[in-house]
């Protein structure tokens, strides 16, 4: 038998099984697509088109930044991170840390999304197992000493992605621009091991393969440094909008329907 032959036959016998097996629970048989394609004279090709999935691939889509405005909701931190909720920050010029973290998150927000990028604004719990295509953990410093002024960059102590710590140079970089504020070049040690960075240990933290960075802005303890990031706090969002739209490059839009 040729083998459109046996197709043919496939088709019958699928059309027959198709409106058997529909009439046995004594509702009005509903025909089977095998039976419509042999009724309307359809060619058997075109029957069994829409089966094969698409090969087409799929449309790109923006890159994705997340920023963590520090100590943000600290109080909601799940029992894993049960010292979040004790721990709110520095606090300087009646502002609370968390508050300056979170205007500076949304200011950047605002440019990151206005040039393309997909964006999130996080609280201090980090989602679990985190992905992004940069991590931004926004936060200020303190000091009792008042005279003490300066802003850090630091990556993990621990990254899986090798690319952190390029990164982190570029923010600094961009960050020392649009501010004015001095670089202290020694990220600390909390900051290297700050727990969302700890995927190991937290189930909430980044994954492995987001690459993350930390920024302590500036100190809120200091005249100086609170004049950036408290009194003209769009500086601050330009210099870390900056840095990441350097290490990232143009965002990857969607197809637009004319293409």
């Amino acid at each position: 038998m040729k083998p459109m032959a046996y197709l043919s036959v496939g088709l019958v016998m699928l059309a027959l099984a198709g409106f058997n097996s529909q009439g046995r629970n004594g509702k009005e048989p509903v025909p089977s697509s095998g039976q419509m394609a042999v009724e309307s004279g359809m060619r058997a090709n075109d029957a069994i088109a829409p089966l094969v999935a698409s090969s087409e691939p799929a449309l790109p889509l923006p890159l994705r930044v997340a920023l963590q405005a520090g100590h943000w909701k600290a109080a909601e931190a799940p029992d894993e991170l049960s010292g979040l909720r004790y721990n709110g920050g520095t606090s300087a010029g009646g502002k609370q840390e968390w508050e300056v973290n979170l205007k500076i998150s949304e200011l950047t927000a605002s440019l990151l999304e206005k040039a393309g990028y997909e964006v999130e604004i996080l609280p201090a719990t980090v989602p679990q197992r985190y992905e992004a295509d940069v991590f931004v953990a926004i936060h200020a410093d303190g000091n009792n000493d008042s005279s003490i002024s300066g802003y850090r960059v630091g990556a993990p102590r621990r990254d899986a992605t090798g690319r952190a710590g390029e990164f982190a140079e570029m923010l600094a970089q961009t960050y020392g621009e649009a501010t004015g504020i001095r670089r202290l070049p020694v990220a600390t040690r909390r900051m290297r091991g700050y727990y969302a960075f700890r995927y190991n240990r937290y189930r909430h933290a980044i994954h492995p393969m987001t690459v993350g960075v930390i920024i302590e802005t500036g100190f809120l303890t200091s005249d100086v440094d609170r004049k950036v990031i408290v009194g003209d706090p769009a500086r601050s969002a330009q210099g870390i909008f900056e840095g990441i739209t350097r290490f990232l490059g143009p965002p990857i839009m969607e197809a637009s329907e004319s293409d």
